[in-house]
């Protein structure tokens, strides 16, 4: 019952975005879940009575397909995750050295001169101090060709 009463709270804890994506086995678990994510957080007791209930009623479903589902989430948002890291330091390299950018080249697939009028462009607003999103456009840019 603790561990259906752990993958409750797991599964209340999600963001609304993920929440939505969970494909429930019953209409009865996400309308508990639904009411404990209303229930504010300075009452505890209420919250603790909600989430036994929430354990209660999945006692009668099976969590597998819940569990899996989540497990795939997490693996998915460590996988952007690690992207996102890696276009933060691919931009970090190329405005440190431009010529870095036949490495970027060689390993993915982009527009070459786009990228480089990005580097250029970014790598100067760097110099003058005055960035106005020029960096934040390469990175998209990066970000983009490394999801792809």
């Amino acid at each position: 019952m603790l561990a259906l009463q752990a993958l409750g709270q797991e599964l209340a804890t999600l963001s609304t975005q993920q929440f939505q994506k969970i494909q429930f086995p019953e209409d009865a678990l996400r309308e508990a879940l639904e009411f404990y994510r209303g229930i504010p957080e300075k009452k505890h007791e209420a919250r603790r009575r909600q989430m036994q209930f929430i354990g209660k009623v999945m006692r009668g479903i099976e969590p597998d397909s819940l569990q899996a589902q989540l497990d795939a989430m997490k693996t998915t948002d460590n996988e952007k995750k690690r992207k996102h890291r890696q276009a933060e330091q691919w931009r970090d390299r190329l405005l440190d050295d431009p010529k870095q950018a036949t490495d970027f080249l060689n390993e993915f697939a982009t527009d070459a001169q786009r990228l480089n009028r990005l580097i250029r462009a970014a790598k100067k607003a760097r110099e003058l101090n005055k960035d106005n999103g020029e960096a934040r456009g390469l990175y998209l840019a990066l970000f983009e060709a490394i999801a792809h």
